[in-house]
Order: C-alpha cells, then sequence, then structure tokens
C-alpha cells in the first residue's frame, strides 16, 4: 500500500458512501478488538489504517484527555472526512512501510483491518514496533481467509455462479488468501510479528454475526456486494443483463440468511492478534 491514487478517487468515494453502515456492520469487530486492547487512560495510541476514522474517535474516548491518539492512513480522501469530524486526533497521511515513525511514542497500536495490504509486512511491522515504547502493546483485527466467512463467500459463490453459466471465467484478484485476507494465517503472521520485533504474539478466533452493510434487506444487500468488497470484482464483468442475473441470485442467497427483521445478517471470520514490544 503506497501513497497514490489505490485509496483515492473512485475506491475512496465507494467507501465514503458505504462507511456509516459498514460501521454498523463492523462495530462486533471493534468490541473484540478493545476488548483484547484494554486501552487506559492517559495512553498515547496509534490507529493504523485509520480510513475515516471511527476507531481512532473510540480510541481517543477510551483515552480520555491525558492521552492521545494518532490516526494514520494512506488515502487523503478518508483522512479529509476523518478530520472533518473535529475529534480531538492527530491525522498523519503516510504509508507505515516507507514512515519513519516517532520512536517510542506509543504504547498502544491499534488496528481494524487496516493492515493487510501492506507492500513490505516486515517493514512496517517493524516500523510499527520502532514507533512503540518497550513493552508496549499491539492488538489488529484481521480477516481469516475469505472462505471462512459466509458474509463473503455468500454473495460471492451466487456471483461467480452467473459467471460460470455465461461462460465467463473467474476473474483475477478473488484469492482466498491475498489482499484483505493476507494475514489469515496465524503461524505465519506470529512469525512475522516476531521477526519485526514483537513477542508474546496469540491470536484470538472469533465467529462473529455482522449485520451486512449495517442492516439491510436481500436486495439492498446484493447491490452493496456488488459494489463493494471481492463480489465486486466478479460482477465486474457482467454486462448489464448478466449484472441483473446476479443481484438476483445474490438477493435469493441473502433471503436464507435474516434475521428477525428482514435484515441480512452473516458471519465473519476475524482473528484478533496481540503482541508486546521486545
Amino acid at each position: 500500500m503506497t501513497l497514490d491514487d489505490t485509496w483515492a478517487g473512485e475506491r475512496a468515494a465507494r467507501w465514503l458512501r458505504q462507511a456509516a453502515g459498514l460501521e454498523r456492520q463492523m462495530a462486533p469487530v471493534s468490541d473484540v478488538l478493545f476488548a483484547a486492547a484494554a486501552l487506559r487512560p492517559g495512553e498515547q495510541v496509534l490507529d493504523v489504517g485509520c480510513g475515516t476514522g471511527p476507531t481512532t474517535r473510540q480510541a481517543a474516548a477510551a483515552v480520555g484527555p491525558d492521552g492521545r491518539v494518532t490516526g494514520i492512513d494512506v488515502s487523503p480522501d478518508l483522512l479529509e472526512a476523518a478530520a472533518a469530524t473535529g475529534a480531538p486526533v492527530d491525522w498523519v497521511l503516510a504509508d507505515v512501510t516507507t514512515w519513519s515513525p516517532p520512536a517510542g511514542a506509543y504504547d498502544v497500536v491499534l488496528s481494524r483491518f487496516g493492515v493487510m495490504f501492506f507492500d513490505d509486512p516486515h517493514t512496517a511491522f517493524a516500523h510499527l514496533a520502532e514507533a512503540t515504547r518497550p513493552g508496549g502493546r499491539l492488538a489488529i483485527a484481521v480477516w481469516g481467509a475469505r472462505t471462512e466467512s459466509p458474509l463473503f463467500t455468500v454473495p460471492l459463490q451466487a456471483a461467480l455462479g452467473v459467471l460460470a453459466a455465461r461462460g465467463i471465467p473467474e476473474p483475477d484478484g478473488l484469492s482466498p488468501h491475498e489482499g484483505p485476507f493476507s494475514l489469515h494465517d496465524p503461524a505465519a503472521t506470529a512469525r512475522l510479528l516476531d521477526e519485526a520485533g514483537w513477542t508474546d504474539v496469540r491470536s484470538a478466533e472469533h465467529l462473529l454475526p455482522l449485520p451486512f452493510g449495517g442492516g439491510l434487506d436481500p436486495a439492498a444487500a446484493a447491490e452493496l456486494a456488488a459494489d463493494f468488497g471481492p463480489t465486486r470484482l466478479a460482477v465486474e464483468p457482467l454486462d448489464a443483463v448478466g449484472r441483473t442475473a446476479a443481484l438476483a441470485a445474490m438477493t435469493s442467497a441473502f433471503a436464507d440468511h435474516v434475521d428477525e427483521r428482514g435484515h441480512v445478517l452473516l458471519d465473519g471470520f476475524v482473528r484478533v492478534v496481540t503482541a508486546r514490544r521486545s
């Protein structure tokens, strides 16, 4: 992940369009992440890949007026939206891989799905270790493999079925172990962190029921899936007729996973990884 247009333009615009609903979707993840981070009043916290800043603001509330929180991200568009909230937070536009951090400045490094896209993970996590005081803490939420989360597999398999019926090959970029799922392997993640200057690495597994898009009916959830996440890549090769068929297939698949209000509810497999600065 570098400071280019990767997280600007239309990609950032899609995220901003869905930010409120996605935050409601991810609230259960924040619950387990912040329980593991155990932030205390007065601590200095770095939130990595902070996006529009929901977890950054939550961290600021946890550490109180005697603490301080910094949110770091590569997207100028998302940071602009974060800064517009007026929260008592320092916002930093930087790529952690090439960042020169202040040595030992932070008690805690925190991230909710913000550390899986590093171009050079070892260097990035080494920089984060350098920025953390000895004995300081790391708490990050990462996805398991894509195939372990119905949140991803239910809409994606429906869309891929439409592609197959039309003789369209599966597009590139849908590896269950890359991109947002690159830290799915707890043993490999532990080795990576150990080599980057962290110790006492632990991984806690959580299968969390997540309200798709924050609480959407099956048809609305299908529209979101077509616009966001891995399923968007599957829908892109389709013409208008094929897209309509994919939306219908996803709507039907989602209809089997609704709560008492008729909102789509699907499990997401999340690992919360914790460690200490060596």
